[in-house]
């Protein structure tokens, strides 16, 4: 075909819609092209996995000891302030009745807590001082009843809440009896007492908070993800990975999850990506760049 007949042919009037539908394609193609979607990604990893059970505890003395009045008289000034040393067999406080009363110390320690110091009438029974040896305490806490199927005696417990130092412990003694506590919801609730075994490092006391992350069981060659990956699709667990720089849907077996991080059984390999907080707008085949 000669150049005249090609500029002949193109002066015609179905040639002329063909160029301009072309055009309009083009054009359309241009303005619908979607930009790639920023979205935060993880690496899938092996190591080790732990499942967690997080409860509140507060340190408590193994012995405390309380000194209350013996009988009804007057009780003179006790001199004795929080933080001085005991020492067993010290006196603690007298009370003038018929006769002298004088109460003693039982063991070593430190005074923690002076409820009265005045003295003047007291009644016997009255609530005067508590006293104890804090260099041997421990951690109590409660745990749901439903959660004690999966709890052990000497499971390792990671301490938090005293400084910057994560301190170690492990799980004493779980006592027989669940009891009754009502949740900051208002709701009753069964839990069972515990005691967590630590070495108290210097300046903690008695009476003092602690997050206690209690380790279930461990895998040390888990494969690990962040919870935050998965999400349910026709009631199974997936996953968006990223393949030739599009979201790639993918089923995988879950086998465990604790503290925003999941143990996967099946559907992924060490080193593949996957999508964070997929959301609404990430679908199979959805083009993605990794923020």
């Amino acid at each position: 075909m000669t150049k005249e007949s090609i500029l002949e042919l193109m002066r015609t009037k179905n040639a002329k819609i063909a160029v301009g539908v072309i055009l309009f394609l083009g054009f359309t193609f241009l303005i619908l092209k979607k930009d790639p979607k920023p979205v935060e990604v993880s690496v899938v990893t092996q190591g080790v996995y732990r499942q967690i059970l997080s409860v509140q505890g507060k340190t408590k003395i193994k012995e405390l000891y309380t000194a209350y009045s013996p009988v009804n008289g007057v009780m003179r000034r006790v001199e004795l302030h929080a933080g001085d040393k005991v020492s067993k067999g010290m006196t603690l406080l007298s009370v003038d009745w018929d006769m002298l009363k004088i109460v003693k110390a039982s063991a070593n320690g430190q005074i923690l807590k002076v409820y009265r110091e005045s003295a003047g009438p007291v009644a016997m029974g009255e609530r005067i001082l508590d006293y104890g040896d804090i260099s041997k305490i421990d951690v109590s806490a409660f745990i749901l009843s439903e959660d004690m199927p999966d709890l052990d005696l000497k499971d390792k417990v990671l301490l938090t809440g005293f400084g910057e130092n994560v301190l170690e412990g492990s799980v004493s003694i779980i006592e027989p009896s669940a009891v009754t506590k009502i949740s900051s919801l208002g709701v009753e609730e069964q839990r069972v007492p515990i005691f967590i075994e630590f070495d108290p490092p210097p300046g903690i006391g008695d009476g003092y908070e602690l997050e206690c992350k209690i380790i279930l069981f461990e895998k040390p060659s888990a494969i690990v993800i962040p919870t935050s990956a998965l999400f349910r699709e026709d009631e199974k667990w997936a996953v968006f990975t990223i393949e030739k720089k599009r979201a790639k849907l993918r089923f995988v077996e879950v086998e465990h999850q604790s503290e925003g991080v999941s143990m996967i059984k099946s559907g992924l390999s060490v080193g593949e990506s996957v999508i964070l907080y997929p959301g609404d707008t990430v679908v199979n085949g959805t083009k993605v760049i990794p923020e």
